[in-house]
């Protein structure tokens, strides 16, 4: 009754089944809120919080595309393996080696710190320097402070300052719990000055023009299954066409000091330099939907299973027929469909992934959906319980969930 007297009119079935299953499903995301909240604070929950850190969603489709397809081969970015090749005098004969098959750009994944005893290895490597202008050597910074200072140490080769050649640093940022490397830094900052990085110096000298601009973040390497032509030193004086007016990345393919995890697997440091450049010349950077579409349509593909999943269970549950009643409509089977359900959201969003390189993190919404069983079960539970005693407190009378 209301308070004029007059019966309280009923909502219809259709209304309260949606404010139901919105319920339901905000319910579901407070469980699920409820153990990521604890899986952040608690610290025996760190292992766990390193795990999940270390995920991502690209990493299915990366992994979708490398099932049972040939990957694509890069055209203009070729490896010469330097594993074998430790003398500064073979390095610089290898340079030349390269040289003289008129490379657009060599990057040079090597950084000569100390000038030690080898004066015939050091003049060559300095005669290099000094005669090519297309090498984009490595520098390594160290010691970070902030952001508005930086890097307060740089490490560069030891020719650098007679010799006047192209640097840029090899660093590659990460999460601090997080192993992975996902990002490419276009630049960096040392002392309070911002300087190009390796990645960008080779990508500006390969196209002619600025690729970076105003841009100073990282970006989010695309891994999309690629393979580089690589070479070994011995090679390169037999395959002028994998190097002609091309980049040619020079750094060691198959030692394991300077290998680095990646959604790919571990892979080489130069191989991840060459992901980083193809990124950053094709404009190809993995990009995450925005907060705020990504909460709202998180939660509409929660809201879509829950109806889904409540209409299965009210269908199969008024069946006569004992099979379709207990079997088809167990929890199990269910959960198989939705399992099935569930993966045309994943083929939209990789097809997505394919064409624009905008990824959308299905975890959660998938995370969630797991809890949709207990939220429901949770939702009766509460339902009942106010139910059984809004009759005897007042204030409660006007609750009708």
């Amino acid at each position: 009754m209301t308070k004029t007297g007059k019966p309280k009119a009923k909502r219809s079935p259709v209304v309260e089944g949606l404010i139901r299953n919105m319920l339901v499903t905000f319910l579901a995301v407070a469980i699920m809120g409820f153990f990521a909240i604890i899986t952040v604070k608690a610290e025996i929950m760190d292992p766990i919080r390193r795990t999940i850190a270390d995920f991502s969603f690209t990493d299915i489709y990366y992994q979708i595309e490398r099932e049972g397809a040939a990957p694509d081969t890069c055209r203009y970015i070729t490896i010469v393996d330097m594993t074998k090749v430790t003398a500064r005098a073979d390095i610089a004969k290898v340079l030349t080696d390269i040289e003289a098959a008129k490379p657009k750009v060599v990057g040079l994944d090597c950084v000569f710190d100390v000038e030690g005893d080898d004066i015939e290895g050091n003049d060559a490597i300095i005669q290099v320097a000094e005669k090519y202008k297309n090498i984009v050597f490595a520098e390594k910074m160290l010691e970070w402070e902030n952001d508005s200072v930086g890097y307060t140490k740089t490490i560069h080769s030891f020719f650098r300052e007679f010799v006047d050649i192209k640097e840029g640093t090899v660093n590659m940022p990460r999460k601090l719990y997080d192993s992975m490397k996902r990002k490419a830094a276009l630049s960096e900052v040392c002392n309070g000055k911002r300087q190009l990085s390796f990645v960008s110096q080779v990508s500006n000298l390969y196209t002619g023009k600025d690729m970076v601009g105003t841009k100073t973040g990282d970006i989010n390497i695309n891994f999309s299954y690629t393979k580089f032509p690589v070479l070994q030193p011995e090679e390169v004086k037999a395959h002028p066409e994998l190097i002609n007016g091309q980049i040619v990345l020079f750094g060691s393919m198959y030692e394991d000091a300077d290998a680095h995890w990646s959604p790919l697997g571990k892979i080489a440091g130069v191989e991840l330099l060459a992901y980083s450049i193809q990124t950053i010349i094709e404009q190809s950077d993995v990009k995450h939907v925005p907060f705020i579409p990504f909460c709202l349509i998180t939660l509409l593909i929660i809201f879509i299973v829950q109806v889904l999943q409540s209409k299965y269970l009210k269908r199969t549950g008024l069946s006569s027929n004992m099979f379709t009643k207990y079997i088809i409509g167990s929890v199990c089977i269910m959960n198989i469909l939705t399992f099935l359900f569930t993966s045309v959201f994943i083929g939209i969003s990789f097809l997505i992934f394919c064409m624009f390189h905008i990824s959308f993190n299905l975890a959660w919404a998938l995370s969630v959906i797991a809890f949709l069983g207990v939220s429901r079960n949770m939702y009766t539970a509460i339902k009942d319980y106010v139910s059984s005693v809004k009759d005897k407190y007042s204030f409660l009378k006007g609750i009708d969930l």
